[in-house]
């Protein structure tokens, strides 16, 4: 599926907000039994505050947001968000394998971390070949497994 990122400015915010709550939903349910608009807007905020957001759009339709930090050794999957109505395309699995495909070109550690409910999003990273190497009381920490001597370990 072909998409173009470009960096996220003050403009969309609303969008991206809508887009968590539209993402999140579900989880906040399975997570903590409801919608917590309190939390919500905290994560926002510590999201939009971290910067590298980046919107990912099909054609000249916004649909999604990636975050990702870069260092000298790792590169961190911060966000990866999909409408709805686009997930289940393989837009996600592209931009997620064009990141891989980043790390690996430059040897660097891949991670991320998702809701520990997060079911769907956790089959997918372990089939792109990310193993699990921690566990929170919400997060599930993954690294992208390069070779079997991985530091990430």
């Amino acid at each position: 599926m072909q998409y173009n990122l470009r960096n996220a400015t003050p403009e969309d915010k609303p969008w991206l907000e809508s887009l968590r709550r539209q993402v999140y939903a579900y989880l906040f349910e399975k997570t903590w039994g409801g919608w917590d608009e309190e939390r919500h807007q905290r994560h926002f905020s510590a999201c939009w505050e971290s910067g590298h957001i980046q919107i990912i759009e099909a054609g000249s339709r916004p649909v999604g947001m990636l975050q990702v930090f870069e260092s000298d050794e790792n590169i961190e999957i911060g966000e990866i968000q999909i409408v709805p109505d686009a997930q289940g395309q393989g837009l996600g699995k592209t931009v997620l394998n064009d990141i891989i495909e980043k790390a690996r070109n430059s040897s660097k550690e891949l991670t991320l971390a998702t809701g520990l409910k997060n079911d769907g999003a956790v089959k997918l990273y372990k089939a792109l070949g990310f193993e699990e190497t921690e566990r929170s009381e919400t997060h599930v920490h993954m690294c992208y497994l390069f070779y079997r001597a991985s530091s990430c370990l």
